[in-house]
C-alpha cells in the first residue's frame, strides 16, 4: 500500500495518523479515542488500511458551545506548522529569552539532535534541556527518553520533567526496580517499558544493567554534569585512570539518536578530556588524534550552547527590553580569631597527634603510608569544623584500635581506599558510591601499623580526647561569631528575607549547629525554626523537609552537600553561610549557585565564608578562593579544579607560600607534586587554553524568527485569554463544579469528583488553580493549568472524542446560530488538513482550515471573512430543528464545499511553501540537514470536522 506521513489509516478497528514509515515499521499515532498514544507496528503482521473520519452526522444538530470546544480541542492537540515551540504550550515554564536559544539551535537539527548546553551555573540548563525534550516528544521526534545524571540529582530531574514539562520520569535504581516490576508482566524489562527513565550514572555505567540500557533504542538522551563523564587525561600510557564512566556514555552516544550534554564545567585544563565529549556529540567536532587533539570551532559553534554569567548580563543589557533577571552577590570572608586557649591547645595537640600517626604509618607499604597522610589531613579539616566534629572523629578512632587489640590484628586492614581518603580530604567526587557521610566515617576508622604502635596511638587518643571535650560550645570561637554576629543582624531581616541556609561539611557538625544555635540566639529570635538535610537521608524525606523550610517566613536550613548540586534554592533564602572552607573551589561555586541563579526573587544574595585564621584553610583562601576569584572577574569564568589531576596540597607546595611548621607537616608528603604534563588549573597557560578552546556565546541566534512565530502561533491557535475560556467551558460541560477563591492571586477551587476526569496524579478536588504561571512558580500551592497538565489533557482528548461519537447532548460537530453579521444563510466549516512534510525523516504539519461559503451562490469568503464570522456576536435563534437539519444535509453535500475547500486549500498549501522557501533561503549557504525537503510540502489528508450555518438575525434574510 502507497502510504506516506499524514495518512489516515484504519489499523485493529482504530484511526490512526501516520507519522512515519520504512519497509517493516510502520509509526503512527492514534486519532481516536481518550488516549493518545504514539505506536509501532510490524508491518508484515499488521493490515492498514486507508480510512478518512466520518463527516458530520446530519441528523445531529449540536450547539455553537460545543463546536467551538470542538475545534479548539483539535487545535490544542495537532502538530502545527506554523508554531516553532509547541513545548512553549506544554510546559509550566515562562522561559526568558536567552533560555530560548538552545532549543532554537536544536530544532536546526531536528532530525538529529546533537548539543551542549554548557551554561554558567545558575542559568537554568534544566530548563533549557527539558524545552527541547518537551519539544522532541512534541514533534513524535522522540518517544523513549533516558537521563543519566549523578545520584542527588535524580529526584530533581523527575520532579522538574513532571512539574515543568508534564513528562511522565520515573527514578530508577537498584531500590527502585522493584517497584517498577511489579507493576510489569513476569521477565519485563522496565528498561524498555517505560518512556522516560531518570537513572544515576554509577548504577548504569556497569554490570548486568549497562548491557540492559544499552539494549534500548533511546531517542533521547540527557547525560547531567557530563564532565564527570569525560575521557580522564592520561600524562602517560602507564598512568591508570578510571574509564568506566567514559567508556558507557561513548557507547550509549553511539546508540541515542538525540543526545544533550549537560554541564558548567566542560573543560578542566585538558584539551584531549574536553575534545572527548565533544567527539561524542559528533566525530566531526574534533580532528587530530586521541593525545592531540584540535577543536573545530566552525563546526562546534551549531552544537554548543555556553554562555557565561557576564554574557547573559551583557545580553539583557544590548538586546533586551526585560529586566536582569540575576542578583547581585555580595561575598565576604569572615576570618575567626581563636580567642580561647582550650582551642589552640587542641589544635596544637592535633598536629602532634597527626606526626605520631605518620610515624606508625613509616614501616608499612607505599599504600598503608599515602593513607596515613589523607586520614592526618582529614582529622585536620575535621578540628576547623567544629569540636563536635573532631571529638567524634578521636572516639571513633579510639574504638577502632580498641578492638583491633582486643583481637590482636596486626594486619593492615583499611575500611577505605588512599582515593576516597583523598576525596574526603579535599572535597572530592565521591560517585555514587557513598555518602559524605559515610565516607568521613570510614576516614576515622583508618588505621594501620604495628600492635604496639596501634597501642601507643591509643594512649594518646584517650590523653587527647578530655582536652577536647573541653572545648564546649561557650569556648567555640566560630560558634560565638556565628551566632552573635551573623545570625542576629541575618534574622533580624537587615539582608531581605529571615531565611539562611549554613552549608557545613560534615554531619557531626550540623547536629551540634542544631543544637547549639537556638541557645545562642537572643531570647526574642530563640525559637527560629531550624531545618536540617543531610545525606542518609531519603529523597522523600529531603524534599519534604526542604518543601517545610520553603514555606517558613524566618528560619534557617543547615545542609550537607547533599543538596549542593542540582538543587535549586533560589527561591528559599538568598543568605548563604559557609561554616567551614571548601578546599574545592568547585564545590564552594556549587553551592553559591544554589541561590545566585535565574529566579532569585531578592535582588542581592549575601554569601559569608566563616575562616579560621592562621590555619590551613586562610592559606587556602589566600591561594585557591581569591585567585579563583580574581580569575573569574578578569575571564568570566571559574578555573577548573577536579581532584583526578590537581589538588591542594600540590598547588600550594608549586606556589611556595610561606607556611607555618604544623602547615609545613600537613603538606609535605605525597612525593613530588602532579607528574610531568598535569596542568596547573591556575596558570595562565590553562586559562588561556580554556578560553580559546570553549565558550560558544550564540548571541548571533536570531530569535526574531520565534517572536514573529509564536506570535503567528497565537493568531492560529488563540491566545492565553482563549485558552482559559476553552478549558473553563470544557471542564463545566463535562460535569465540573468551579469556585472561585477570592484570594489575592484570583485562584479557582476545581471538584472533579462528579465528571468523567478521573486523572492518575490528579486529586479530585483542587484547593487552587490558576492560568497565570508566574503566580504559579512563586506558590508552590497553586497549580497552573497548560495545555500540558493531565487535567488538561483529558479534558481535550474527551472533547475530541465528540468527533467519533454520533451522539450526546455535547456533541460538536455541527451546530447553528443567528446573527446580525449575516444577510444571508451562510456556512461554516473546519476542515483538518494533513501535510506531508519531505524531509529525512519525513514530518507532518497538522492545521484546522476554515472554509465559509453562502448555502445557496456560493460565494467564497475569505480568510478573514471566515474569521469574523466564527467571532460573530449570537442572536435569538427563530430557525426550527426540522428546517435547520434540512440545510445541514445540504451543507455536508461534497458539492456545496469543494469548491470553497479547494481553493481556500490551495492557498494555505502555498503560503506554507513561501514561508519555507524563505525559511531555507535564509540559511542559504549552510549545510544544514534539516533543511532538505523542508519546503517540500504536500497535501496528504483531509477531514471535514464541523459545519456551523448562520442565519441571519431577521428571520426575513435571504437564503431560506
Amino acid at each position: 500500500m502507497d502510504l506516506r506521513a499524514g495518512d489516515i489509516v484504519e489499523l485493529r478497528s482504530r484511526l490512526w495518523r501516520v507519522d512515519g514509515l520504512d519497509e517493516r515499521v510502520l509509526t503512527a499515532t492514534n486519532i481516536d479515542g481518550t488516549e493518545i498514544a504514539q505506536r509501532r507496528f510490524f508491518l508484515p503482521f499488521e493490515k492498514p488500511e486507508k480510512a478518512s473520519i466520518n463527516p458530520p452526522d446530519p441528523r445531529i444538530l449540536g450547539d455553537p458551545s460545543s463546536n467551538k470546544l470542538l475545534i479548539q480541542a483539535c487545535r490544542y492537540s495537532m502538530l502545527h506548522g506554523a508554531a516553532p515551540l509547541l513545548s512553549l504550550q506544554r510546559s509550566s515554564v515562562i522561559p526568558t529569552n536567552y533560555q530560548l536559544v538552545p532549543v532554537v539551535m536544536a530544532l536546526k537539527q531536528s532530525s538529529r539532535v546533537r548539543m551542549m548546553i554548557a551554561d554558567d551555573v545558575g542559568l537554568g540548563k534544566t530548563i533549557e534541556a527539558g524545552l527541547i525534550a518537551s519539544e522532541l516528544l512534541a514533534r513524535n521526534l522522540a518517544s523513549r527518553v533516558l537521563v543519566v545524571c549523578p545520584r542527588n540529582l535524580r529526584e530533581q530531574w523527575r520532579e522538574a520533567l513532571e512539574y515543568f514539562f508534564h513528562i511522565d520520569a520515573r527514578v530508577i535504581s537498584s531500590l527502585h526496580r522493584r517497584g517498577l516490576e511489579r507493576t510489569l508482566s513476569p521477565g519485563a524489562s522496565p528498561w524498555e517499558h517505560y518512556r522516560c527513565l531518570v537513572a544515576s550514572i554509577d548504577y548504569v555505567k556497569s554490570g548486568v544493567v549497562k548491557h540492559q540500557v544499552l539494549e534500548v533504542p533511546w531517542d533521547l538522551v540527557i547525560v547531567d554534569e557530563a564532565h564527570l563523564a569525560a575521557k580522564p587525561h592520561q600524562s602517560g600510557e602507564n598512568q591508570n585512570v578510571s574509564m568506566e564512566r567514559y567508556d558507557f556514555v561513548r557507547e550509549l552516544s553511539l546508540r541515542a539518536k538525540h543526545l544533550l550534554f549537560l554541564t558548567a564545567t566542560p573543560h578542566n585544563g585538558y584539551t584531549d578530556s574536553y575534545a572527548s565529549l565533544l567527539r561524542m556529540l559528533d566525530p566531526a567536532l574534533v580532528s587530530g588524534s586521541v593525545s592531540e587533539p584540535s577543536i573545530n570551532r566552525n563546526v562546534a559553534i551549531d552544537h554548543i550552547c555556553q554562555r557565561r554569567r557576564k554574557d547573559v548580563e551583557d545580553w539583557f543589557k544590548e538586546r533586551s527590553d526585560e529586566e536582569n533577571p540575576f542578583p547581585e552577590r555580595v561575598q565576604d570572608e569572615v576570618q575567626i580569631d581563636l580567642i580561647y586557649d582550650e582551642e589552640k591547645n587542641v589544635l596544637e595537640m592535633i598536629s602532634n597527634y597527626g606526626n605520631k600517626i605518620l610515624t606508625s604509618a613509616e614501616g608499612g607499604s607505599h599504600r598503608v603510608q599515602t593513607t596515613a597522610k589523607w586520614t592526618v589531613m582529614h582529622l585536620h579539616k575535621r578540628a576547623l569544623s567544629s569540636p563536635a566534629a573532631l571529638r567524634q572523629s578521636l572516639k571513633n578512632r579510639r574504638d577502632k584500635l580498641h578492638r583491633e587489640i582486643a583481637s590482636q590484628e596486626i594486619e593492615d586492614q583499611l575500611s577505605i581506599t588512599p582515593e576516597e581518603l583523598k576525596a574526603t580530604a579535599l572535597d572530592e567526587d565521591y560517585g555514587d558510591e557513598t555518602t559524605d557521610e559515610g565516607g568521613s566515617y570510614r576516614a576515622d576508622r583508618a588505621t594501620f601499623g604495628s600492635l604496639e604502635s596501634k597501642k601507643s596511638e591509643l594512649e594518646e587518643l584517650e590523653r587527647i580526647i578530655p582536652l577536647a571535650e573541653k572545648v564546649t560550645p561557650a569556648k567555640d570561637s566560630k560558634l560565638r561569631k556565628l551566632a552573635r554576629d551573623i545570625l542576629r543582624t541575618a534574622i533580624a531581616g537587615h539582608y531581605g528575607p529571615a531565611k539562611i541556609i549554613i552549608f557545613t561539611r560534615y554531619k557531626d557538625t550540623l547536629d551540634y549547629l542544631e543544637r547549639e544555635i537556638p541557645r545562642r540566639l537572643p531570647d526574642t529570635k530563640s525559637d527560629v525554626k531550624i531545618i536540617t538535610v543531610y545525606g542518609d537521608l531519603n529523597e522523600a524525606q529531603r524534599k519534604e523537609r526542604l518543601e517545610e523550610f520553603q514555606k517558613l517566613d524566618a528560619g534557617i536550613l543547615i545542609a550537607t552537600d547533599c543538596i549542593s548540586e542540582g538543587i535549586n534554592l533560589q527561591h528559599m533564602a538568598n543568605q548563604m553561610i559557609h561554616y567551614e572552607l571548601p578546599w574545592n573551589p568547585n564545590r564552594l561555586e556549587q553551592r553559591n549557585g544554589r541561590i545566585d541563579r535565574y529566579g532569585q526573587k531578592v535582588p542581592t544574595v549575601y554569601i559569608r565564608t566563616l575562616v579560621m585564621s592562621d590555619t590551613l584553610d586562610a592559606t587556602i583562601l589566600k591561594v585557591l578562593v581569591e585567585k579563583a576569584r580574581n580569575i573569574r572577574k578578569e575571564y568570566g569564568f571559574a578555573p577548573p579544579f577536579f581532584g583526578d589531576d590537581a589538588n591542594v596540597i600540590d598547588i600550594i607546595r608549586e606556589m611556595g607560600i610561606e607556611l607555618s611548621s604544623s602547615q609545613k607537616t600537613l603538606i609535605n608528603f605525597g612525593g613530588g607534586g602532579r607528574a610531568e604534563g598535569e596542568v596547573n588549573p591556575f596558570d595562565d597557560e590553562t586559562v588561556e587554553r580554556i578560553s580559546a578552546e570553549s565558550f560558544y556565546g550564540q548571541a548571533d541566534v536570531d530569535l526574531s524568527e520565534v517572536r514573529r512565530r509564536l506570535k503567528d502561533t497565537e493568531e492560529l491557535v488563540g491566545t492565553p485569554e482563549d485558552f482559559q475560556r476553552f478549558v473553563l467551558g470544557g471542564l463545566k460541560s463535562l460535569g465540573c463544579t468551579i469556585e472561585e477563591n477570592h484570594d489575592l492571586h484570583n485562584t479557582l477551587r476545581i471538584y472533579l469528583a462528579n465528571s468523567p476526569l478521573a486523572v492518575q496524579g490528579v486529586d479530585e478536588v483542587i484547593e487552587q488553580a490558576s492560568f497565570d504561571p508566574k503566580v504559579a512558580l512563586r506558590n508552590t500551592d497553586v497549580v497552573q493549568l497548560n495545555a500540558g497538565h493531565p487535567l488538561v489533557r483529558r479534558v481535550i482528548e474527551l472533547i475530541r472524542q465528540s468527533a467519533f461519537e454520533g451522539m450526546g447532548a455535547g456533541y460538536g460537530r455541527s451546530a447553528a446560530a443567528a446573527t446580525a453579521d449575516v444577510a444571508k444563510v451562510m456556512l461554516l466549516y473546519h476542515f483538518l488538513a494533513r501535510f506531508t512534510v519531505n524531509t529525512k525523516p519525513p514530518s507532518v504539519i497538522e492545521e484546522i482550515v476554515p472554509v465559509g461559503c453562502d448555502l445557496v451562490g456560493g460565494t467564497v469568503l475569505s480568510a478573514e471573512e471566515a474569521d469574523a464570522l466564527w467571532k460573530s456576536k449570537p442572536a435569538p435563534m427563530r430557525r426550527t430543528e426540522e428546517e435547520i437539519l434540512k440545510h445541514l444535509e445540504r451543507a455536508i453535500d461534497p458539492s456545496v464545499y469543494e469548491p470553497a475547500f479547494d481553493k481556500r486549500l490551495r492557498e494555505r498549501l502555498e503560503a506554507i511553501k513561501v514561508e519555507r522557501t524563505a525559511l531555507k533561503k535564509k540559511f542559504e549557504g549552510e549545510d544544514l540537514a534539516w533543511l532538505e525537503g523542508i519546503d517540500d510540502v504536500a497535501l496528504a489528508s483531509r477531514d471535514l470536522l464541523s459545519v456551523n450555518v448562520y442565519y441571519p438575525a431577521s428571520p426575513g434574510g435571504a437564503g431560506r
